[in-house]
């Protein structure tokens, strides 16, 4: 199968290509223009219908967007183009193209007083980015009929250059800067790799619709960031607690959050999603060989 990873150069990005490489005929492109990838304006319309009619893949993963949701929070109208215009411009130019479309959203799509939540939980987003995250689900599921829209959450994994939860931590503990977390937030990390290992297994089973994929651990962010620190071998005590309330950041956050695997576990059947423990372990592995 020919598919084309769009946001490449992000973490997902990054390990999908790996992943999809030795299975599939892959490429990718930039959002920013990185070396040896194309760099591709999801924003421009017109530009984003002729490179996906030129390459002509069977399958579009759309990774790219504005994940900072904070910055979401204090530039709607930018998160509006990217998350939901750029989503509309893919979808468009796959439907022109006769390609399939996975369409990467959040957990943030929910209000995260009730989690964990299943692929049959009513949305109800808080803040920017969970509601334009919900509006491109909605776009490219009333466009395509042959669409995946994957769910995750607190994706990690090695990337140096990275800032995912895992590197930050690493990184804070290796330059003995202080560490707080909050814990009142509740979620399921997720590996790159293994998310990258199951979307693939999706997109070749041929499913479509929604489905969570994240680690089947729901873990409190505080409690998982000392279990980092132990399997780092530093000291867990040495990350403090706080309450979201107290970081005063300018979204909201899921608190009560995570989502439900049972869905994706019982469709994957090489590629199960893995608990925190095998993540972490294949991650501190994955570090030791650079």
């Amino acid at each position: 199968m020919k598919i084309l990873v769009i946001g490449a150069e992000g973490q997902v990005g990054t390990f999908l290509l790996r992943e999809l490489a030795s299975s599939q005929q892959v490429s990718g492109t930039s959002m920013n223009g990185v070396e040896n990838l194309p760099r591709l304006d999801i924003c421009d319309a017109a530009a984003t219908n002729k490179y996906i009619s030129e390459i002509r893949p069977q399958h579009v993963v759309l990774t790219a967007a504005l994940t900072n949701v904070d910055q979401c929070e204090m530039e709607p109208a930018q998160a509006e183009a990217i998350n939901v215009q750029g989503a509309e411009n893919i979808a468009q130019a796959c439907k022109i193209a006769d390609a399939g479309l996975t369409y990467f959203s959040s957990e943030y799509v929910f209000k995260g007083e009730a989690g964990p939540y299943s692929e049959k939980d009513a949305p109800e987003p808080e803040s920017v980015y969970g509601r334009t995250k919900l509006a491109g689900e909605k776009i490219v599921a009333a466009l395509l009929e042959n669409h995946l829209i994957i769910r995750t959450t607190v994706v990690f994994s090695y990337l140096p250059g990275s800032l995912n939860f895992f590197m930050q931590l690493l990184n804070r503990a290796s330059r003995g800067e202080p560490i707080t977390v909050p814990e009142d937030q509740i979620g399921n990390p997720t590996q790159a790799r293994n998310l990258a290992q199951a979307l693939g297994e999706l997109i070749e089973s041929g499913c479509t619709g929604i489905y969570n994929l994240v680690g089947t651990t729901r873990i409190g962010r505080y409690d998982f960031a000392k279990k980092v620190m132990d399997k780092l071998g530093y000291n867990p005590g040495e990350v403090k607690p706080v309450t979201t309330a107290e970081l005063k950041q300018k979204a909201p956050r899921p608190l009560v959050g995570g989502l439900k695997t049972d869905k994706a576990q019982a469709m994957l059947k090489k590629h199960k999603l893995w608990d925190l423990d095998t993540a972490l372990d294949y991650t501190i592995e994955q570090m030791k060989r650079g």
